[in-house]
């Protein structure tokens, strides 16, 4: 009782005392709150590391537990050295994928969390190890860890960055899905599988590629893509699929109405006359592989060639000397995929050409001899139709528009040396002229654009020499125009899915009756500057060479075949 009692008396009687009893209340308190958290948090553990050796490159896989779901502020140690952000692959609460730096180092691994680390786990660097040991075969499978962006428009410059790349490109290619067919707008549910059927790879021809690393990959963003998947193939193995969003906000393309044609042209040589040993050479051009015609196979080549797609042709050669006059026969044959193209534009949302590819730009703004757009009267009559309009796309809607109302299409072809510029006086033209002057136009507009030929397929297979124009909106790609069908000029239509207003629908629109030989000009060199050069003017493709024969060649003859349709499946 007295020392209950002394004990109240000092409790009310000292007020320090109370201070002190309810700071040692609290204290005790928190140190249980501190002792149970502690027990009661996850420690992160590791359960192993492969490969358990490896290099700098290497991409290594951390399994175990209670790592956390997203990394936040954790990390990963090596050697007692933090690894930066640029390294995570991927993270979760048991499995952190990552890749090794180029100055890593052996030592301890640990993973840290914000309130606790792992115990360490042993990790060799093969560079430092002296004597051989047992390693992992590492995977060469090319891995995605960060995109620049995963919403982005047509022609966006976006940097993929990993590793497994290859220090160049050689066959490599990243691949985005496109929606042919409507397949991906009509299923429920997208899925891996349905995305991969409709991939388009970036195109080399259109210099989507800008540079090239084991490491990071910058590239524009393809014509014709949709939202889906993206990946990279090096032709062994490819990488993860990753998911991204097309900003369709200026506008959308469909693919429809697929065609599977079997193609074939031949080329002969004959009446060769030389005064020594004498080699002739044949470029003979491929089908271009882009959106509208993503497949070519090249089944058949007789005789072999010496070059395969080499400037996008097929390169054969002929030997001759004075006593030999035998006949050269070549003949190629392709299995191609064609479908028609359809856009629809935003056009109130169409800007200039600020981020567009530099080369591009260039190449399908500059003059040349097949385009006359620095032509005095080219601009004149551009200034006249187009006047102080500043949106690409009415501008090129309205030079389509004049074309077609005051100039009349020729049915038949014009002879080869006959000049474009002439059906500026004359107010008449065939395709070739319709095709050309429209691009000159586009460009004296500013407006980047192509001529493109190729072959016109009719509803009974016969073909035709024809050529047709593109040109580019900045966020949008490429759309197709044919001015010399929009103008009224006639072949044999197919019945399915009848234009019926041909002028409506080719500005923007080409059928799946069109096989494309040529984008643009191909300003080809030759293989020696001694060769004599042949050209072919107003043909199914736009190259500066066609044959080059050595100067001791005296005189020769060729003949090459319009592409004829063996087959449609």
């Amino acid at each position: 009782m007295e020392s209950s009692n002394s004990f109240n008396y000092i409790f009310r009687r000292y007020p320090f005392f109370r201070v002190l009893l309810l700071v040692i209340l609290l204290g005790i308190i928190v140190a249980s709150i501190l002792f149970i958290n502690h027990r009661i948090k996850p420690i992160p553990e590791i359960e192993s590391i492969v490969p358990p050796v490896g290099s700098p490159g290497d991409v290594v896989i951390i399994s175990g537990k209670n790592f956390g779901d997203a990394r936040n502020m954790s990390y990963v140690e090596f050697s007692g050295s933090k690894l930066t952000s640029s390294s995570y692959i991927s993270w979760s609460d048991t499995q952190i994928k990552l890749v090794l730096p180029a100055n890593i180092r052996d030592g301890l691994v640990v993973v840290g969390t914000k309130d606790s680390r792992s115990k360490p786990s042993l990790f060799a660097n093969e560079v430092d190890i002296p004597v051989p040991v047992t390693t992992y075969v590492q995977s060469t499978k090319p891995v995605i860890t960060e995109v620049s962006s995963k919403k982005f428009k047509v022609g966006d410059l976006i940097k993929i960055s990993g590793n497994n790349f290859g220090e160049s490109r050689n066959k490599t290619k990243v691949l985005f899905t496109m929606d042919y067919n409507n397949k991906i707008k009509e299923s429920d549910v997208k899925n891996i599988n349905l995305l991969t059927e409709n991939m388009l790879e970036a195109n080399e021809n259109e210099f989507d590629y800008l540079s090239w690393s084991n490491t990071e990959i910058e590239l524009y963003v393809p014509d014709g893509i949709s939202s889906g998947i993206m990946y990279i193939d090096t032709g062994k193995e490819k990488s993860e699929a990753l998911y991204y969003t097309l900003d369709d906000s200026i506008g959308s393309k469909t693919f429809t109405n697929k065609k599977i044609y079997l193609m074939e042209y031949t080329a002969d040589i004959a009446d060769v006359v030389t005064n020594d040993t004498a080699t002739i050479t044949l470029r003979c051009p491929l089908p271009e592989v882009y959106s509208l015609q993503p497949n070519l196979e090249i089944t058949d080549v007789t005789p072999s060639p010496i070059l395969y797609n080499y400037q996008k042709d097929l390169i054969h050669q002929v030997v001759r000397n004075k006593s030999s006059n035998n006949k050269s026969f070549f003949d190629q044959t392709f299995v191609l995929t064609v479908y028609e193209v359809k856009t629809n534009v935003n056009v109130d949302k169409v800007g200039s050409y600020k981020n567009i590819n530099p080369v591009v730009l260039e190449n399908a703004l500059k003059a040349d001899s097949f385009n006359p757009c620095d032509n005095q009267d080219i601009l004149e009559l551009c200034l006249k139709i187009v006047g102080r309009e500043k949106n690409p796309y009415k501008k090129a809607k309205m030079i389509y528009d004049y074309m077609c109302d005051n100039y009349r299409i020729l049915k038949n072809t014009r002879k080869g040396d006959a000049n474009p510029l002439d059906m500026l006086k004359s107010k008449k033209g065939d395709a070739y002229d319709f095709a050309v002057i429209y691009t000159s136009l586009l460009r004296a507009a500013d407006i980047p654009a192509y001529t493109d030929s190729g072959v016109l397929v009719g509803q009974d297979f016969v073909t035709q020499v024809h050529w047709w124009s593109e040109f580019y909106l900045e966020g949008f790609g490429w759309i197709p125009v044919d001015t010399a069908l929009g103008a009224g000029l006639e072949y044999n239509k197919w019945n399915e899915g009848k234009i019926e207003d041909s002028r409506e629908y080719y500005f923007g629109n080409l059928d799946s009756h069109h096989i494309t030989f040529s984008r643009g000009w191909n300003q080809l060199k030759p293989f020696s500057q001694d060769n004599k050069i042949v050209q072919q003017p107003r043909s199914f493709a736009l190259q500066s060479i066609w044959e080059e024969a050595s100067n001791s060649t005296v005189k020769y003859s060729s003949y090459w075949s319009v592409p004829v349709i063996k087959g449609l499946y």
